[in-house]
């Protein structure tokens, strides 16, 4: 099979590897489509440590769907057969640990990975496909599918706001997660500010659900453009940083309100950190945050949200890629080219 093997910063190559065998209890899926994500854009670009203890250089990517190739004759799962088509989550929470029995399942202290996905056929072990393996009706484009995994986070972080019937929130960020988030908050009553430099992706935010949008450039004072949308410019319930860089993290805390939550939920680069300006948390009573991943049930929530048409796919998944061309991909992404890019592995038939 073919795959796309990740060597390093800037650097992936297309090889061919054996087709993985059936693990005991697991599947092996075909892969149809898998999409870009901020977080490959990072691993790309950023010089994050690869060696995993394979032995080999492991295989890019975390978000796929697909059909059930082959099916171990001791999995679990009753409902699967081959030829269904499937999502899988990039990661499985162990369920015993401290932290997954507290409910946090997220920071699970044995998370298992799914593995690489951008390649012709990835091996699910019993872990994944009795807890993040999902069925996917015939009426959700498999294309959409794999943002059940970008949209578990965003999940995740529209738990965390709260946020109650008319509360004002900021999304500052409007990529693939930044527009779940809106998409999320604004059915659950918010009105959304959502701040982005890209005039596209700012289009996006409204089809999501924003109410207004702010056009970041170098010359806007983007904290006083933010609370000017509030009454009497007092600041958001709930601000959110949706970007992952240290300023922007610094940027969103003034915006909240007296009393208001500020979420820092997009990862920056290892190594980085921010100034809090102690008298504003202090004397505004500020609670800030840190988010990350998903718990199993919000996993299940975002998935739910997908097949009951809560995320649109002609504003999530742009762009049309192959295997061959998957860095190209890459780089739109990183340059705000599309939103989540599609790159197409192959057709929907065994």
């Amino acid at each position: 099979m073919k795959a796309a093997i990740f060597y390093g910063l800037n650097d992936i190559r297309i090889e061919e590897r054996e087709i993985p065998k059936c693990p005991k209890g697991g599947l092996i899926m075909k892969v149809c489509y898998v999409t870009t994500c901020g977080t490959d854009v990072k691993k790309f670009k950023r010089p994050y440590a690869i060696d995993r203890g394979q032995g080999q250089q492991p295989i890019f990517g975390h978000e796929a769907s697909g059909l059930v190739y082959e099916i171990d004759k001791e999995c679990e799962r009753s409902d699967l057969k081959v030829g269904d088509r499937v999502a899988t989550h990039d990661s499985a929470a162990c369920g015993t640990c401290y932290w997954c029995k507290k409910g946090q399942g997220n920071i699970c202290e044995n998370l298992k990975p799914t593995g690489g996905t951008w390649t012709e056929y990835i091996a699910l072990s019993p872990e994944t496909v009795n807890k993040c393996v999902f069925k996917v009706p015939n009426n959700i484009p498999l294309e959409l599918a794999p943002a059940v995994e970008p949209m578990a986070s965003a999940m995740h972080c529209a738990e965390a706001a709260n946020v109650r019937l008319g509360d004002y929130v900021v999304v500052n960020g409007a990529g693939p997660l930044g527009l779940g988030i809106i998409r999320y908050v604004s059915a659950m009553g918010a009105q959304v500010i959502a701040c982005d430099m890209s005039e596209f992706r700012l289009e996006m935010a409204k089809k999501m659900g924003a109410k207004w949008t702010v056009h970041v450039t170098e010359e806007l004072d983007q904290i006083k453009a933010v609370r000017a949308l509030t009454p009497n410019e007092r600041g958001c319930d709930v601000a959110i940083e949706a970007v992952g860089l240290p300023k922007t993290w610094e940027l969103t805390i003034p915006m909240a309100r007296k009393g208001g939550l500020v979420l820092e939920f997009a990862g920056c680069a290892p190594g980085t950190s921010i100034t809090v300006d102690t008298a504003l948390l202090h004397y505004s009573e500020l609670t800030i945050k840190g988010l990350y991943h998903a718990t199993p049930q919000q996993i299940q929530m975002a998935f739910d949200s997908i097949v009951n048409g809560l995320i649109p796919r002609d504003v999530m998944i742009t762009g049309n890629y192959t295997l061959d061309n998957c860095v190209q991909a890459l780089e739109d992404h990183s340059n705000q080219i599309g939103i989540k890019n599609l790159i197409k592995i192959a057709d929907e038939t065994l």
